[in-house]
């Protein structure tokens, strides 16, 4: 069976109020690469001034981690890609830009490779959406 060095990688950008995810949020994220889940490829804050004017800090140019897994690949979301992922982020917000190995994949991509088998879509549906329709379609039993 093939083996990848890597598994396939998701970006995410996740909006906040304010200049930063709280401490929660990254607990979760170092939660998911203890339990072998993901690894933390790129983490990015992208903050909008009040003004629009778009400010970038790569994690891994920061003095205090705050706590923050550590990074396997910093830089692997480039600029464009960045910009691209923080255009909705109103003025006054940040978001952070999470580039993720989904190591549970990894060797589910090693068999559909070997398959002939090839990914042609994936659509990512938020938790809060599933669960409300999930509370509003699903009878309790």
């Amino acid at each position: 069976m093939t083996t990848f060095d890597y598994g396939p990688i998701e970006f995410y950008a996740i909006a906040f109020d304010g200049d930063k995810p709280g401490p929660g949020v990254l607990q979760a994220i170092d939660d998911l690469v203890a339990a072998g889940t993901i690894n933390v490829l790129d983490l990015v804050y992208a903050t909008r001034s009040p003004e629009g004017e778009l400010t970038v800090v790569e994690l891994s140019d920061t003095t205090d981690d705050g706590g923050v897994p550590a990074l396997d690949l910093a830089g692997l979301a480039g600029l464009e890609d960045i910009e691209a992922l923080a255009a909705e982020v109103p003025p006054g917000s940040s978001a952070a830009i999470l580039v993720v190995e989904l190591l549970w994949a990894k060797a589910f991509a090693g068999a559909l490779y070997d398959a002939g088998g090839v990914v042609i879509a994936r659509e990512g549906i938020p938790a809060p959406i599933v669960n409300a329709f999930l509370a509003e379609n699903v009878d309790a039993e």
